[in-house]
């Protein structure tokens, strides 16, 4: 059975409704990120480009709505993602980084990142192959055009969780071979265990350590690697029983 976007939203929706709804303190959206707090911080993308100032009054299930409006509404999809990663709490896990996974996964394997983060430049040497799809290539990367050829090989894929945001994450996914590996990582990871239903098999986001520092930066428009408050945080299936048990 294909995997859609459709289906991913509303499992992320579904599962964040089950957490008690909270009136939003602040929200705050500069140029890089989005920023939603109430009992915890929710970052992610900003996926509009352009700083706004977020209508004040709403609560965290008020926001999920914003989850259904990929394509019509930037700003909406944002808050959305981001309320969902304020109402789900991480596991209990050791901080880790998404690179180290991908390098100790990756090693001699076909490795595919979607999205360029600061680490692509560090790796590549250890795996059979090693390619970075990007909307906007650098030097180095290939175009997010040539997915449908490189995802099916990768036995390890890192997806930039911006997707569940801008609408592509369903489509990347559905290309991927139930055998790889797949990490979602950024800013954007909503801890939600739904995720693993959809051939996800490790979540790295982020614990908010500093709420003031994080909101701070996402003010002042800083990308997510100079944001100080956070302490990386990658989670698997077996995380999340922990939890529950």
């Amino acid at each position: 059975m294909s995997i859609t976007q459709r289906a991913i939203v509303a499992a992320v929706r579904d599962e964040s409704l089950c957490r008690p709804d909270e009136p939003v303190v602040r929200a705050v959206a500069g140029n890089t990120l989005v920023a939603v707090m109430a009992g915890r911080v929710g970052l992610c993308a900003n996926i509009s480009g352009a700083a706004f100032t977020p209508t004040s009054g709403a609560s965290l299930h008020g926001l999920l709505a914003g989850l259904s409006l990929t394509g019509l509404d930037d700003r909406a999809v944002s808050l959305g993602v981001a309320a969902a990663g304020a109402l789900l709490p991480p596991p209990d896990s050791p901080a880790r980084k998404a690179q180290d996974i991908i390098l100790e996964r990756g090693a001699g394997q076909h490795v595919v990142v979607v999205g360029h983060f600061p680490f692509v430049e560090k790796m590549g040497a250890a795996f059979a192959s090693f390619s970075v799809l990007e909307r906007a290539p650098r030097q180095g990367d290939r175009p997010a055009s040539e997915a449908a050829r490189l995802l099916p090989r990768a036995r390890v894929a890192a997806i930039t969780a911006s997707a569940l945001a801008n609408g592509s994450l369903g489509g990347l996914l559905d290309l991927l071979s139930p055998e790889a590996f797949v990490l979602l990582v950024g800013p954007s990871t909503p801890f939600a265990a739904c995720l693993f239903e959809f051939g996800i098999s490790a979540l790295c986001g982020n614990r908010v350590t500093n709420p003031e520092a994080v909101l701070c930066g996402v003010v002042r428009g800083l990308p997510y690697r100079a944001l100080t408050g956070l302490a990386a945080l990658c989670a698997t299936r077996d995380d999340f029983v922990k939890k529950i048990h």
